[in-house]
């Protein structure tokens, strides 16, 4: 699996006019976040255009829609995410124009070739990893540049434009897109299929992955999570230093609990196996779930192998705030708690209900469920109707086919996933339509539930929408 590599100017560095198209996705806003901190004249294009005004309050223009008069005259740099296709009209015009076009994980690529170069990689907690990371060379005072896939809340990109050597960014597996990257240092969280419309085989996948760690130069570093056996395989051999990371004693940095508060965690942290973070006092996580231990162990793993003293690791981590979409409380609806999660695989399905149950003991939890891509949820169909089994009730909205066309008439549906859910024993209702789940949740949650929203389509506006009109009914009462 070869990646081609465009050979793009030195200068390409110094401050160009760049056009960004599908500039709203999350990557695409950290994009424009670093770029226009390196003093960069933007603009861009999304299908919505800038619903929220958050590019347009930073001074960049943005279109809504896609045509060839969006490339402004001057335009020096186009930056497309993956999500747009190559017959997109702002491209083509690009390439009439002569104008190089980067995606955006080559343009991460070429930014990194004048930094120390970080990159977070695996198929569960890249972004929370990458961002409770960044935190930390934050509050150490390296002034990080960032590029997150998400968000904190309250801030309108997980990019930052940072003055200091370090270049941290999420890498992304999906079209082998993390092959655009050269990392100095590489972290592995865990290696399991995921993009079924990509990878034909999980021997494609672990290729990628085998690829990319060994892009990292002799004198550099991967951190492989030490209970992932297919990590462990692709890191066996490796000319680089690798380092392990775990709950298990045995792991190069490993971590233990010292006491837990429902669904939140305190722990040391031990590097070869000697006390090194939060022997004299625990560092206390904000964020909830044990899952988030993990993620908290490999940013302080990374950390401390650039240099980054151990009290300021548990700053960092102690001052993290956790992201968008991502266990994300949305707050009380007529006494239900309300959350919303990005979890789309059964792994993080399990782990995110698990949390649920762990935070709200003895409360009736309701997940509504929408299921990604239908090639996902046929290869992992047995798996996800496991992993919803610790709620109490169980709604699967319909599939969100990112990146598919209209359904086959062979294809699985959202009511197949319900059935299985409901066959392993519990409670589903034969509801798949968002605004029909919306309204049957409204006339039978009662105070005391929770309710948490599940996926990586845009079911969090279940939640939105019943908070909205409680909202109205209030503003009319």
């Amino acid at each position: 699996m070869e990646v081609r590599r465009q050979v793009i100017p030195a200068a390409m560095r110094a401050p160009r006019r760049a056009h960004l198209v599908g500039i709203a996705g999350a990557g695409m806003r950290a994009m424009a976040t670093v770029l226009r901190g390196r003093g960069w004249p933007l603009s861009g294009s999304d299908r919505a255009g800038d619903p929220r005004g958050e590019l347009a309050a930073v001074g960049i223009r943005v279109r809504c829609g896609h045509a060839a008069e969006n490339l402004p005259e001057g335009t020096d740099l186009v930056v497309y995410s993956d999500a747009v296709p190559q017959d997109n009209p702002e491209l083509q015009r690009a390439a009439e124009l002569g104008i190089p076009r980067l995606s955006y994980f080559e343009m991460i690529g070429r930014l990194m070739t004048d930094k120390h170069a970080l990159a977070v990689a695996g198929t569960h907690g890249k972004s929370t990893t990458t961002a409770m990371a960044a935190e930390i060379f934050v509050a150490a005072g390296r002034d990080p540049t960032v590029l997150c896939g998400a968000a904190s809340p309250g801030q309108a990109s997980g990019g930052r434009h940072g003055r200091g050597e370090i270049l941290l960014a999420e890498a992304c597996e999906y079209r082998a897109n993390f092959l655009h990257l050269r990392p100095q240092h590489a972290v592995v969280t865990g290696i399991e299929p995921d993009h079924f419309d990509y990878y034909r085989s999980r021997q494609e996948l672990e290729d990628a992955f085998a690829q990319f760690v060994g892009s990292v130069p002799p004198d550099g570093l991967v951190l492989a999570r030490h209970d992932c056996p297919t990590t462990q395989r692709i890191t066996a051999d490796l000319p680089c230093r690798v380092q392990t990371f775990g709950l298990d004693a045995a792991a190069d940095w490993s971590a233990r609990l010292v006491s837990t508060g429902q669904a939140r965690y305190q722990l040391k942290i031990y590097r070869g196996g000697q006390p090194w973070c939060g022997a004299e006092a625990p560092v206390r996580l904000p964020v909830p779930g044990k899952h988030n231990v993990l993620n908290a162990l490999a940013a302080a793993a990374l950390a401390g192998e650039n240099g980054v003293p151990p009290q300021q690791i548990a700053r960092g981590l102690e001052r993290f705030a956790g992201l968008r979409r991502r266990f994300e409380p949305l707050g009380i609806w007529r006494g239900v708690l309300m959350v919303d999660d990005y979890a789309h695989h059964p792994t993080e399905v399990a782990a995110t209900l698990a949390t649920v149950r762990r935070l709200a003991p003895g409360r009736r939890v309701w997940c509504v469920f929408q299921p990604h891509q239908a090639s996902r949820t046929e290869h992992l169909l047995d798996e996800l109707a496991e992993s919803l089994q610790n709620a109490d009730r169980v709604l699967v909205a319909e599939i969100f086919r990112a990146r598919e066309g209209p359904p086959g008439s062979g294809d699985v549906t959202a009511a197949d996933l319900a059935r299985e859910v409901l066959r392993r024993g519990t409670e589903v209702w034969a509801i798949h339509d968002v605004e029909a789940i919306s309204r049957r949740l409204a006339g039978s949650l009662t105070p005391g539930d929770v309710l948490i929203t599940l996926g990586a389509g845009d079911i969090r506006r279940v939640c939105d929408g019943l908070i909205d009109g409680f909202r109205e009914d209030r503003a009319a009462g």
